[in-house]
């Protein structure tokens, strides 16, 4: 053992009470938070009314309830010394021989975080039940530890070893961050004290182990993923001011990512796509908190622009086989199944509300609504509850989704989030304005107003939204409301008076009178099909409508009952390999989007004629297509007119 690290592991078991007190590094005061420009109510301000986000967090809700924490929590009791009060789950959270990189214990953060997200939605008890003993136990482990929690089959040794410069197993901080963020959502959403103090505790014992780490060494270890310690040290920072934790969100920030997205340089091509993004929301939120120097808000902001823009499919996902790749190259990465992790989706939204907050431009939200629709409502099955890992542009390919008790993969964990927190982002305020930024059935309680607005829609099955304003309020507030790029006329009403009609997309309309209880405001959106180009490639195109991607459907050959749940992973890929090459287009694109003939009925079915080879084609919204084979992007014969 080297001296590095028997020092180490000295400190690591002189107890508690050193790391509460170790000394802080060299810090400069900073001058408090930055005011956001806009502000999202709180989950138990907003119930989602019925539709496919209500249905789909039922089911994720069924699913935490079918969970044991007492399994979750097994190998942290194991390593605090305590005997598991039941075995451990398989998959990531077990020793398989396909797991590749370790992170034993990371799904425990999600559920909590996923747990008390649905309290707050939902307000069953049986949620903030399962916070509270998660926490109560974790309590305990500390109390045996001296402040860490791992559930790695090493115990604390993969931590201890990373500070050290030594080789270490596994992911060990991107699951510390898990725990991390579980404990401060369980806070900040279920409202316990116990796990703000476990979540000190936790971040106390960081402190001191990193404390006489040289900062070279400390930036070497994050060319590991290490998941967003940045964002949870700084969200740390904002709930106790101890300047200790702002400083480790900046130590946690890797400058190898941060220097060349300040300078505006592009450089993500090969690099592992969700390794980067948490990073970069830790960036956005270290910028809240009023950083002065470093250019956290310009890093961020390029970072989304970048991705947002020019590195995505159509559904708002990106990257193949989990990471980056050259822009030039979208059409040779068509046919993998292992396109658009849901992870990336899951972080990238996170992002956008970040950035959102302080430059609330209706961009921000037409990313957000075509990654939700397309990435996030697509990667639940509507029959299990479970959820994707990857999403495909292989032709003719499939959703796969993991196994209930052993995969756990890391989008398992994501996905317990993904669908608890549909809530907290339809609406948003900036004191007396209400803005609307997703077309969502939900009744909102604006409380501090007196006010109740019901969101009354079928969107987008159907293209009307019906806002009802009540409760005893007497202070009028004004409105705002997203007009989508998609949407080329925006129809608004009040008190069904007279239509008025709008062309000015991806930004809001205000309203010029203000809003009082008893008010109804009527919107219709204008919903037509479009072509979208694949990123540098012009002679393939994917068919939207509204926020909507389109898909060619492609039957169900192939597929035994059961064969969309797998264990592992990296079988993605391994099944329906016969080959499908879709049918050209031999028109122009715009020609396309003509082609495309709404069937009758209450859904969204598509039928288009005059491809290749083919007599007709059916197409349907892509999130619906979750037990059939299907095909996003087109090849074009003709140039764009």
């Amino acid at each position: 053992m080297s001296p590095t690290r028997r020092d180490a592991l000295k400190i690591l078991g002189a107890g508690a009470a050193l790391y509460s007190c170790a000394p802080a590094r060299a810090f400069t005061p900073k001058p408090g938070p930055v005011e956001p420009a806009i502000r999202y109510f709180a989950l138990d301000r907003v119930r989602l009314g019925d539709g496919p986000f209500l249905a789909a967090q039922q089911l994720d809700a069924d699913y935490l309830l079918k969970l044991e924490p007492d399994r979750l929590l097994a190998n942290f009791r194991r390593n605090a010394g305590l005997a598991p009060r039941a075995p451990v789950y398989g998959g990531w959270e077990s020793v398989e021989p396909w797991i590749e990189i370790r992170c034993h214990g990371h799904t425990l953060g999600h559920y909590l975080g996923a747990a008390a997200c649905l309290y707050q939605s939902t307000g069953d008890e049986r949620f903030a039940q399962r916070v509270d003993y998660i926490v109560a136990e974790l309590a305990e482990c500390q109390a045996k530890t001296g402040g860490w929690l791992t559930a790695f089959p090493e115990g604390v040794a993969p931590l201890v070893d990373s500070l050290a410069g030594e080789k270490f197993a596994g992911v060990p901080w991107y699951t510390t961050h898990k725990v991390l963020a579980g404990l401060r959502d369980a806070h900040l959403h279920r409202g316990s004290k116990a796990a703000l103090d476990v979540w000190v505790r936790f971040s106390d014992w960081i402190v001191a182990a990193a404390q006489d780490v040289p900062d070279d060494r400390f930036q070497k270890m994050l060319d590991r993923e290490h998941g967003g310690m940045n964002e949870v040290f700084a969200d740390l920072f904002a709930v106790t001011r101890d300047e200790r934790f702002y400083a480790m969100a900046e130590r946690f920030s890797h400058r190898a990512l941060l220097d060349p997205l300040v300078a505006l340089d592009d450089r993500l091509d090969g690099l592992h796509a969700n390794t980067q993004i948490p990073k970069v929301i830790g960036f956005s939120r270290i910028a809240d908190l009023g950083a002065p120097t470093g250019g956290y808000r310009r890093a961020a902001t390029f970072f989304w622009q970048t991705v947002a823009r020019h590195r995505s499919f159509v559904t708002g996902g990106h990257g193949d086989n989990e990471h980056f790749f050259p822009r030039a190259e979208f059409p040779a990465h068509l046919g993998s199944a292992k396109t658009m992790e849901t992870c990336c989706t899951h972080n990238m939204l996170r992002l956008t509300r970040a950035l959102y907050a302080n430059a609330p431009d209706a961009e921000y939200f037409d990313y957000f609504e075509r990654a939700l629709f397309n990435g996030i409502l697509a990667s639940q099955d509507p029959e299990t509850g479970m959820n994707t890992y990857f999403q495909a542009t292989r032709p003719g390919y499939v959703r796969l989704y993991h196994t209930p008790f052993d995969s756990f993969w890391c989008c398992t964990g994501s996905g317990l989030e993904n669908h608890a927190r549909y809530g907290e982002s339809i609406y948003a305020h900036d004191g007396n304005t209400l803005t609307v930024n997703l077309f969502i059935a939900s009744t909102l309680q604006w409380r501090e107003r007196g006010l109740t607005v019901t969101q009354d829609t079928r969107f987008p099955d159907e293209d009307t939204v019906r806002l009802r304003f009540g409760g005893d309020g007497k202070r009028p507030v004004r409105l705002r409301i997203r007009f989508p790029s998609w949407c080329r006329e925006l129809s608004v009403r009040r008190n069904g008076g007279q239509w008025m009609v709008r062309h000015r997309p991806n930004s809001y309309l205000d309203f010029s009178k203000q809003i009082r209880a008893g008010d109804v405001v009527e919107i219709r959106l204008a919903m037509t099909t479009r072509v979208e180009p694949l990123p540098n490639a012009p002679d393939h195109v994917a068919v939207m409508y509204g926020p909507l991607a389109l898909a060619g459907r492609f039957g169900t050959s192939g597929l035994a009952p059961g064969a969309q749940l797998i264990v592992n992973e990296r079988e993605s890929g391994k099944m329906l390999n016969e080959p499908l090459t879709p049918p050209t287009w031999p028109y122009t694109p715009s020609e396309l989007a003509g082609a495309l003939q709404r069937e009758p009925g209450p859904g969204l079915a598509f039928t288009a004629r005059g491809f290749d080879g083919a007599e007709v084609i059916s197409f349907a919204p892509y999130f619906r297509l979750a037990h059939e084979r299907y095909n996003l992007y087109w090849r074009t014969t003709v140039p764009r007119a």
